[in-house]
């Protein structure tokens, strides 16, 4: 629901994944379930390249992947790399079902785009027309801002997540509604702002369910997945439900080996498709092919999206909108509990690359690119190389090195300066990046680009992840503790009844400040200025009356905006 490898109680450890971070082809309509067990490469497609990448997934005894390149409508390369079952040392396969994560949000967006086909729905319609537990905020929310991210609602996973919920506990419809409903406030004005939200996909389920008297599950099962032929496809709604040939997810344990990371969660919408390489190919093929609704539709899914003054977002409904290569590129990862998974897609080349993964370290979007690649070099005439790293003096190197935060979107970046570049751990990259010439760089994968100010006290990063406005980020001095005496003063309950239980701070006799949530995960609180802290996963503010007593806490990650907890006495 959010972004990967963030914390425990992270809302960013689930099916947004690293689903907002922007990481290719294509399917016949007819092939249904036709393509073969192991096809035959394309012209010149080099499988040793794919293989590489994937080659750490393909020792003993690890769980892995299955990845397919489409090309001209075929599934033309397949292959599984790892264990689906460490128990069972069961292999992955082309054929192996696997939890989609965010990767279902294209799904959830059709369904509702053949509802408005049908007459059922607008998409300008306001989402409380059909879902009133939805709070009347004043402002009007509509499907479209559901489906575009730019509804400033509160995500529900975080919230969920806040209250000590854990992906492995079972949690339901019924739960996500009530958390919902409880909210008071927004993240921003509706149609102003671009964040990555899941509240917004679930809703859309309960919307599909009510304007058509079905479930998700079944609506589409009877009108997308059956008609492609993607009979093992479908929407977990259910935690008890047996699902043949799933494979079990695993995140890596501290100190070597592997533990299981499952999920009982029930909401769908947001995630919830569990579906293999050989019929997901199948869904890139029939959004090419216009299969789904005609044409139309996939064009409907791939316009941009715009913000209330007009500007254009790089997500359509469900689907992020980026290039590579200079060529376009249509995509969206997920991630959810232990699952990791992409699908890319480069209508232009008629290629698509769907890459599914049982263990939460993979990183889908880097090895889906590089089968993508592959094809690309592989095609007549392919696109120009970018154009070679620009070098930059060491000096100004240790300049724009340092700590930098953007408070709104809860997160923090530290800059570090390495031989001949930089190194960027955050933004959600935690990677390399490249110079381009005057003080630009990019991430490697082309991910995003960070811009700094010539003084390197600011710097700016834009990317489709963060919405179409570049996010500035400002430098501060370097995480510099508070005296022992103020410190001292953050000790405490911290409470709201729109989030749940209360939060516990305590200062340990050495060490920084550690906040404790109700599930009991905690995270020491690192200095970052003045009585702002890094949790990890999110940024935490204390706040304080005129005498300096703290009076509570604001806490921002991506999915919460300034929620306040008040000190109990």
């Amino acid at each position: 629901m959010a972004a990967g490898g963030v914390g425990p109680a992270s809302p960013g450890a689930g099916r947004a994944g690293a689903a907002f971070l922007i990481a290719a082809c294509l399917l016949s309509a007819t092939v249904a379930r036709a393509a073969p067990k192991t096809p035959a490469s394309p012209p010149r497609f080099d499988t040793r390249r794919a293989d590489a990448a994937f080659a750490e997934y393909a020792r003993a005894g690890s769980p892995g992947c299955a990845s397919g390149l489409v090309a001209d409508g075929r599934l033309v390369w397949s292959h599984g790399y790892g264990l689906a079952s460490l128990e069972q040392e069961v292999p992955n396969r082309p054929a192996t079902i696997f939890d989609l994560g965010s990767t279902s949000k294209q799904v959830t967006a059709a369904a509702v785009a053949l509802l408005v086909r049908d007459g059922k729905l607008a998409l300008d319609d306001d989402v409380r027309k059909l879902v009133p537990e939805v709070p009347d905020y004043g402002r009007v929310i509509t499907l479209r801002h559901l489906l575009t991210h730019t509804s400033g609602l509160r995500d529900y996973t975080d919230l969920l997540s806040m209250q000590g919920r854990r992906e492995e506990d079972v949690t339901t419809v019924a739960d996500a509604l009530r958390t919902i409903a409880l909210q008071r406030g927004l993240n921003f004005e509706p149609g102003t702002e671009f964040r990555y939200c899941n509240t917004g996909f679930f809703l859309a389920s309960i919307v599909v369910e009510r304007a058509s008297g079905r479930s998700l599950r079944a609506f589409a099962a009877e009108r997308i997945f059956a008609p492609l032929g993607m009979t093992h496809t479908l929407f977990m709604d259910d935690h008890t439900l047996v699902v043949p040939g799933r494979a079990t997810a695993y995140e890596p344990r501290d100190g070597g080996g592997f533990r299981l990371a499952m999920s009982d969660w029930e909401q769908t919408g947001d995630g919830g498709v569990q579906s293999s390489v050989e019929e997901m190919a199948l869904w890139a093929a029939a959004l090419d092919a216009g299969r789904i609704g005609g044409r139309a539709l996939t064009d409907l899914l791939e316009t941009p999206g715009r913000l209330k003054d007009g500007t254009p977002l790089g997500y359509g409904l469900g689907l992020f909108l980026d290039t590579h290569r200079g060529l376009r590129l249509v995509q969206h990862a997920g991630a959810w509990a232990g699952f990791r998974a992409m699908l890319l897609r480069v209508p232009e080349r008629r290629l698509a690359v769907v890459t599914l993964c049982n263990v939460g370290s993979a990183d889908t979007s880097r090895l889906s690119l590089a089968v993508l690649d592959a094809a690309l070099d592989a095609r007549p005439s392919p696109p120009a190389p970018p154009p070679p790293a620009v070098a930059v003096e060491p000096a100004r190197l240790e300049t724009l090195a340092g700590l930098y935060v953007n408070e709104h979107v809860g997160e923090v970046a530290r800059v570090v300066a390495t031989h001949g570049g930089l190194r960027v751990e955050g933004l959600g990259v935690d990677g390399e990046l490249v110079p381009e010439g005057g003080d630009r760089f990019r991430s490697c994968g082309e991910r995003l680009t960070v811009t700094f100010e010539p003084a390197g006290a600011r710097l700016e990063v834009t990317s489709a992840g963060y919405g179409p406005v570049p996010v500035p980020f400002h430098k501060v001095a370097g995480g510099t503790a508070p005296s022992p005496e103020r410190l001292a003063a953050l000790a405490g309950s911290y409470a709201n009844p729109e989030i749940g239980p209360p939060w516990i701070v305590t200062l340990p006799a050495a060490g920084a400040p550690r906040l404790t949530l109700p599930a009991g995960d905690a995270a020491d609180l690192a200095p970052v200025e003045g009585d702002l802290f890094d949790a990890g996963w999110g940024l935490v503010r204390f706040e304080r009356d005129g005498t300096g007593r703290v009076t509570g806490l604001a806490f921002t990650d991506r999915g919460l905006v300034g929620v306040v907890l008040r000190r109990l006495p």
